[in-house]
């Protein structure tokens, strides 16, 4: 337990590198044929259209973590995916096989890899945040279905918990993510 707590910690730090990388840094603005996209719905509502400056794919090589994060151009609502391995069997973008990244932590004890997601929504002075949190929703899978190295299209859906500010969850306050499809470049990190 003590592992996935550790793993949790450095999830939220890389997570919040993340956003604050710059419209330079992202792949997604100079892809060719302007075939990328990312779209989901949340509790049956349409996402909204993501904007490709803000959206990216990324494969983080010191960690060997894939993240595909989804934002609108107003900032106020983000999706954010998270696979991280453990073994040696991922060394570089490309070995995030197609198949199927389900969130149950059984994964994690077998020590076959990490999945979870998040979704962040705006509220007049911060971010309110939902988390793949296993004792309390148990649905969620990321589905590679192609993969190159520099270019990933999938599905995803997920339950997310509600975090209070004092770190506990609201079990009354889940956000269901479904019809979720990426189609991104990969920006290696």
């Amino acid at each position: 337990m003590k592992t996935f707590n550790i793993l949790k910690t450095t999830l939220l730090a890389l997570a919040v590198t993340v956003f604050s990388c710059s419209k330079d840094d992202n792949p997604i603005a100079d892809s060719p044929g302007g075939s990328a996209f990312f779209l989901a719905k949340i509790d049956n509502q349409a996402f909204p259209n993501a904007e490709i400056t803000l959206t990216t794919a990324k494969y983080v090589s010191s960690t060997k973590m894939l993240q595909i994060i989804g934002q609108p151009a107003d900032q106020k609502v983000t999706i954010v995916l998270t696979l991280m391995p453990f073994g040696g069997k991922v060394t570089n973008a490309i070995h995030w096989k197609p198949g199927t990244y389900d969130f149950d932590p059984i994964q994690v004890t077998n020590l076959a890899y990490l999945a979870s997601a998040e979704y962040n929504q705006w509220n007049g002075n911060g971010y309110d945040q939902w988390f793949t949190k296993w004792e309390y929703v148990k649905t969620g899978r990321i589905i590679i279905e192609t993969n190159t190295g520099t270019h990933i299209k999938g599905t995803f859906s997920f339950d997310a918990v509600r975090k209070n500010n004092d770190g506990s969850f609201n079990n009354n306050s889940i956000k269901k993510i479904t019809e979720g499809k990426f189609d991104l470049d990969i920006k290696t990190y």
